[in-house]
């Protein structure tokens, strides 16, 4: 009885004991691998390698791309686009990005999500990333085709329109000649 109390008791003390070596275990990885090895706060002045996350609500459009971002006072404060465009804080306002991740709308009503995720020189960027612009004129192709799209079917509507109206004449004016030839027809058979 007392072996079994004591083999209890030394299976919990063990069980606890690996346990707490297990979550210090974890707890250690966790900081060595962090993304980038960066903390809160310790972002310098600089550029720094990113994942972009954006979407366009007017079009549905969104994509995910490896880009150059610049930093300032843990402050997101451009994105370098591979064209050579960037997107700066004329077109957001520049959203705190200490924390290693930030999103903001620009002006044009696009969202981003951006993530650091290394150092400028350790980036592989995309080599290429539909700018705002690209966008915006994916949604101004978006209307003119939906406008052409719109006026055909309107220009069919009018066609059908005149050819029905065109038809009913064609009916009225057959219709009234046959009443007119029959009334013609009826004219000679009483006279004669």
């Amino acid at each position: 009885m007392k072996v079994k109390k004591l083999l209890k008791i030394f299976s919990i003390v063990f069980i606890s004991i690996l346990f707490a070596e297990c979550k210090k275990s974890n707890s250690y990885y966790l900081q060595e691998h962090t993304l980038g090895d960066f903390g809160e706060d310790d972002y310098s002045d600089g550029t720094y390698c990113a994942e972009i996350d954006y979407y366009y609500s007017e079009t549905g459009t969104n994509s995910t791309y490896i880009l150059l971002v610049e930093i300032e006072n843990n402050e997101l404060i451009e994105i370098h686009w591979p064209n050579g465009g960037w997107l700066d804080n004329s077109h957001f306002t520049p959203p705190d990005i200490s924390s290693g991740e930030a999103s903001f709308t620009s002006d044009r009503g696009v969202d981003y999500t951006v993530k650091i995720i290394g150092n400028d020189g350790d980036c592989n960027t995309s080599t290429y990333a539909k700018d705002e612009d690209d966008l915006i004129q994916q949604k101004e192709d978006n209307e003119d085709e939906e406008d052409r799209i719109r006026q055909d079917e309107e220009d069919e509507y009018q066609k059908k329109q005149l050819e029905e109206k065109e038809k009913k004449e064609a009916e009225e004016e057959k219709r009234k000649q046959e009443e007119e030839q029959e009334s013609e027809e009826e004219e000679q058979e009483s006279e004669e």
